[in-house]
């Protein structure tokens, strides 16, 4: 059995997030990266367990520096700038990057259900749970963090709909509207479903205790929506502003996120 940490390095501003395939660190400085995992191989070894150097990285999430590679007991980590942590792509930039590589997962699953798609004896009821329970399982896993564009969630409901065609028989060439496919199958758009999921993880977290990292982080990201910097000395990053996962909470709702957060 191995123990496979990943570190997360980020600025001071900014909550530092540690992803590893088994094991999260959180560290807050470049510094404190080998003496972490230094400390966390020899705590692990009256357990017989043993860290995977191969697959230990890290990454820093946020502004600042890429973190230099750092050996530890003479072993040798890389710095990445994206990392795979519990099924998810986690980019040191924070925004998505995880939509093409599951939309191939998806894809290749609707490919592998031709035989069920085609297969006249079960309804279409039958064939849409199928392929809520198989494929859009895939596409939309972490859906609810995800930060999205307008031409991602283009791509998205462009791939929904076709599949949801094929699921009907139903032919490009039958000049039939996707409103009406989607009242064929029962099914509400992707931009809902993910909406839905976000809202409700949103709820979630403003109702944690205040000192879990995952309350802090998002109430630092409604503060600065609303105005309200964390210090003196912070920037914003040079360049347009991205668009922001809070911000598409306040989208969804039609609400202002301090209201929200109460």
């Amino acid at each position: 059995m191995s123990v496979r940490p990943g570190i997360n390095i980020g600025n001071s501003n900014i909550t530092d997030l540690v992803y590893a395939d088994d094991t999260a660190l959180l560290l807050l400085s470049m510094g404190d990266a080998a003496s972490c995992l230094s400390s966390f191989s020899a705590a692990a070894a009256p357990l017989g367990l043993k860290i995977s150097w191969e697959k230990t990285k890290l990454q820093n999430l946020g502004s600042g520096p890429q973190p230099t590679n750092i050996s530890v007991n003479n072993n040798l980590v890389d710095s990445v700038d994206s990392f795979v942590y519990l099924g998810c792509l986690q980019s040191s930039t924070g925004q998505c990057r995880d939509i093409k590589r599951l939309f191939g997962f998806a894809s290749s699953t609707m490919s592998s259900l031709s035989r069920i798609r085609k297969d006249k004896r079960l309804t279409t009821a039958t064939k849409v749970r199928l392929y809520q329970a198989l494929v859009m399982t895939v596409l939309l896993y972490a859906a609810e963090t995800w930060t999205l564009l307008a031409a991602d969630l283009k791509t998205l409901e462009t791939f929904y709909m076709r599949c949801q065609r094929q699921i009907s028989g139903i032919r490009w060439i039958d000049h039939i509207s996707n409103a009406t496919v989607s009242s064929h199958t029962g099914l509400v758009s992707v931009g809902e479903q993910i909406a839905s999921r976000r809202v409700a993880i949103f709820g979630h977290i403003a109702r944690l205790s205040e000192e879990v990292p995952a309350h802090q982080a998002v109430r630092a990201h409604v503060d600065l929506s609303l105005g309200c910097l964390p210090g003196r000395d912070w920037k914003r990053r040079p360049g347009r502003p991205n668009n922001r996962w809070v911000d598409q909470v306040r989208n969804d709702t039609g609400n202002i996120l301090s209201t929200l957060w109460r």
